[in-house]
């Protein structure tokens, strides 16, 4: 095993794979030319598009290019509105960066679709954010109307007011005790297009100003959980196909855009942040592409809003997520965080490959879940969701919470242990390889040893289990405007180890090639040790010494134990780690690289930059 010294030596430039030596650190020159050629990119295939899409008319507008076709997909569009707060907001940009290009028949036509269609609020973080973003803007644009004017009958002032005291309150909760909605690589996309809504175009000053120090605050959290492209860690929402095959995450779009990661990709939902006036703080950017040296990131959310069948109304999340410059792991502590799409833990690594991921989970499904987050009547609770979320009842799904699933992670060593009584709604764990890796060898030591690239993934159930080969896969697929489509597409092949003992668990060990020095001597050290365990109903443990000396103790479901100390989850930081610190209650984030550090003051609405030899406000 290499020793942590060696991490320090990570002086490779691999600019061709994401990464930057932070000896030859970009200027902030060199980072907006990048930019604009990126933007460049992405608008160069909507200007011209034939297609139909609120990102072809976008960019069109603030191009003035074919503003007849601009005209006609515009004014198609509002022919038959749909899409709730999907709706709401392109036709928000839409009219932004068009009203003084488009006709005035269509800038009233605009206008009266805000009257005669009543767009669905929704029921999630995402939902409320778009809505209100959207609402806000256009109570600015028509001032002074009536109620009789607006689709829900309130006046531009009221429809003004309860939209920003809502931002504000939304603020003013993730800056204090946490996001709700929090990490989740598909629904990156719906906070940006809020946030940049006013950002670009509020005329409060105190609202704009809030939308782009939120941009900051939420590409922050994204660039320390990021890796080429892709978001690490466990999330509170993510859809198949995005959970094992990264890159087609929301969130990577933007990393191409904002961070020069991952891979170009040509999506209307960028369309207004390549066109807009918001640019990303130089020191986010390192932050998102410096991997020379291995760090641990430790976060606190929240749970969204308990109803039902819970004494607090937002517990706490905390996440813990080790980062290399060739793979990451990150964890939830587990139980229901969040209902449908948690992501608990996984390893994802930079491989080449489009499955560049090693997961785990138990597929829980129930009424009782879906209950504690949604007022309907539970009866019905399943056949809803299914009908939205196809895969929330599948057996074999790949994303979801379960109240029997708890982990303990330690650097690049994870733990989970499930706890399942009999008659619960799946009666087996399921864990994902992917296909393409290089080497799937089970060893006789029971360690399940995996190479993809420079990474290394050791893999030990604590039960027996089999195999499943799988070349199909049914999910669920965000489209371009945010709904969910069925989908049954080849997934390229990969397998399913499946375990059904009801008491059960597993050891995951995550080593690169600079710390291990080799395949081979990553088995080697692996095969000198296996974890003892207890599965009895009830009492379910593990014992694991690492391959350095540490010794970890996990009683199921919340006793953790290193080196005999007991490790406490329950912190006053929501962040915690090299680069951003923000103490609970606070309303402030401090953004640190090297010399130089960035505030972000939500109570007093400020930004104030400090580096060497200097401090002030941006």
């Amino acid at each position: 095993m290499s020793s942590p010294k060696h991490w320090l030596l990570l002086g490779v430039v691999l600019l061709g794979r994401g990464f930057v030596d932070p000896a030859s650190a970009m200027t902030e020159g060199e980072y907006r030319r990048g930019f604009e050629e990126r933007a460049r990119w992405v608008l160069s295939y909507f200007d011209t598009s034939s297609t139909a899409s609120f990102g072809s008319v976008i960019a069109r507008y603030a191009r003035n290019l074919d503003r007849p076709r601009a005209d006609s997909l515009l004014g198609e569009a509002l022919r038959n509105p749909r899409g709730d707060m999907f709706w709401m907001f392109p036709v928000m940009n839409a009219y932004m960066f068009g009203k003084d290009r488009m006709s005035s028949e269509l800038k009233a036509a605009v206008r009266n679709a805000w009257k005669t269609y009543a767009p669905y609020r929704g029921d999630t973080e995402n939902h409320w954010a778009m809505y209100y973003a959207s609402l806000f803007i256009a109570a600015e644009q028509w001032a002074g109307l009536p109620g009789s004017e607006w689709f829900n009958g309130k006046s531009s002032t009221e429809n003004r007011r309860e939209a920003a005291e809502y931002l504000t309150e939304w603020v003013r909760i993730t800056t204090t005790i946490g996001q709700g909605e929090f990490d989740t690589p598909d629904y990156f996309p719906e906070y940006a297009s809020a946030l940049l809504l006013l950002a670009n175009f509020a005329v409060d000053t105190s609202m704009r100003k809030r939308g782009e120090m939120m941009l900051d605050y939420l590409f922050a959290d994204f660039a320390v959980e990021h890796l080429e492209g892709q978001y690490l860690g466990g999330f509170s929402r993510v859809y198949q196909p995005g959970v094992y095959i990264p890159l087609k995450s929301g969130a990577s779009a933007f990393a191409y855009l904002f961070f020069g990661t991952g891979h170009p990709v040509a999506t209307s939902w960028l369309v207004p942040a390549a066109l807009g006036r918001y640019r990303l703080p130089l020191i986010i950017y390192h932050i998102a592409t410096d991997r020379s040296t291995p760090y641990v990131e430790r976060e606190r959310k929240r749970v969204r809003n308990v109803i039902r069948f819970g004494a607090e109304k937002n517990p706490s999340v905390y996440k813990y997520t080790y980062v290399t410059r060739d793979y990451g792991i990150g964890s939830l502590q587990g139980g229901i965080l969040q209902p449908i799409q948690q992501h608990t833990w996984g390893v994802r690594f930079t491989d080449g490959s489009r499955m560049s991921t090693i997961f785990g989970l138990h597929p829980y499904w129930s009424s009782h879940e879906l209950g504690m987050f949604f007022p309907e009547e539970l009866k019905p609770l399943i056949a809803d969701v299914v009908a939205n979320k196809g895969t929330y009842n599948d057996p074999d799904k790949w994303t979801g919470s379960s109240p029997y699933e708890r982990t303990f992670q330690h650097r690049n060593t994870l733990i989970v242990l499930y706890d399942i009584p009999p008659g619960t709604t799946s009666d087996h764990i399921d864990g994902f390889f992917p296909g393409t890796l290089e080497e799937r060898i089970e060893d006789d030591s029971g360690w399940i040893l995996c190479k993809a690239g420079e990474t290394f993934v050791g893999w030990y159930p604590l039960a027996d289990h089999e195999w499943i080969r799988e070349d199909t896969i049914t999910g669920v697929e965000k489209n371009d405007i945010g709904a969910p489509s069925d989908l049954r597409r080849p997934g390229g092949r990969h397998w399913r180890l499946r375990s059904h003992r009801l008491q059960n668990g597993y050891v995951v060990e995550v080593r690169s090639r600079q710390e291990a020095g080799s395949f081979a001597g990553f088995c080697a050290a692996l095969r000198d040790r296996t974890p003892t365990a207890s599965l009895l109903p009830g009492n379910v443990s593990v014992s694991y010494r690492r391959p350095d000396g540490e010794q970890m103790e996990f009683r199921y479901p919340d006793t953790r134990m290193l080196d005999q100390d007991p490790v406490v989850l329950e912190t006053g930081q929501l962040f915690d780690g090299p680069f951003l610190h923000a103490a609970v209650g606070s309303q402030k984030l401090t953004i640190t690289y090297k010399e130089q550090m960035r505030v972000l003051d939500f109570a007093a609405l400020t930004v104030t930059e400090h580096r060497a030899g200097r401090v002030g406000p941006e």
